[in-house]
C-alpha cells in the first residue's frame, strides 16, 4: 500500500475560538498542507492518507477526526519529545494495520516530521521544499527504499 502522511501546519482555523472542533482535514490552512492534500495524494496514487500533528497526544490523525486549535511546532521540540512522538505515530500505524516493512510512506512535510520516523519505516519518501512553506511535489527524496 501507498500511505500519505501530511504534516500539519502552523496556520489553523479556530485560533479565536479554541473550544470549537474542526475535522482534521479542514483545520489546517497552510500552503504545503493544502497542496499535499489536493495534489500530492493524487499524484503519488496514495491508497489512504493521514495527518502528522506535532501535538504529542494527536500525533497521527484520521482526516475526519475532530480536533481543537493548538499551537505546537514539532521542529522546536526537544529530541525526547520527538522520539516519543514518533513512537506514538508508529504505534498508531501498526494499530491501523499498516505494514511498516512493506508499505510505502509518502511524508509530505519537513525534516522535523520525517527524521524521527525513519527508524520505523522501511520505505519512506519525502519531498524538497522551495521555501519553508512551499513543497516541491516533483522532487521526491528517497530516504529509505528497499
Amino acid at each position: 500500500m501507498k500511505i500519505g502522511l501530511i504534516a500539519c501546519s502552523k496556520t489553523k482555523l479556530g485560533k479565536d475560538t479554541p473550544e470549537k472542533k474542526f475535522k482534521a482535514q479542514d483545520i489546517y490552512q497552510g500552503n504545503t498542507f493544502k497542496k499535499s492534500k489536493s495534489e500530492g495524494i493524487k499524484l503519488y496514487d496514495c491508497d489512504d492518507w493521514f495527518i502528522l500533528s506535532g501535538k504529542e497526544d494527536y500525533n497521527l490523525l484520521d482526516k475526519n477526526e475532530e480536533i481543537q486549535y493548538y499551537d505546537v511546532d514539532l521542529a522546536k521540540e526537544n529530541k525526547a519529545y520527538k522520539n516519543n512522538w514518533a513512537k506514538n505515530v508508529k504505534s498508531k500505524l501498526i494499530q491501523k494495520g499498516f505494514d511498516l516493512e512493506n508499505d510505502i510512506f509518502y511524508i509530505f512535510g519537513g525534516s522535523a516530521y520525517y527524521k524521527p520516523l525513519l527508524p520505523f519505516l522501511k520505505n519512506c519518501i519525502a519531498f524538497k521544499f522551495k521555501s519553508s512553506n512551499t513543497i516541491q511535489l516533483d522532487c521526491p527524496i528517497y530516504l529509505k527504499m528497499e
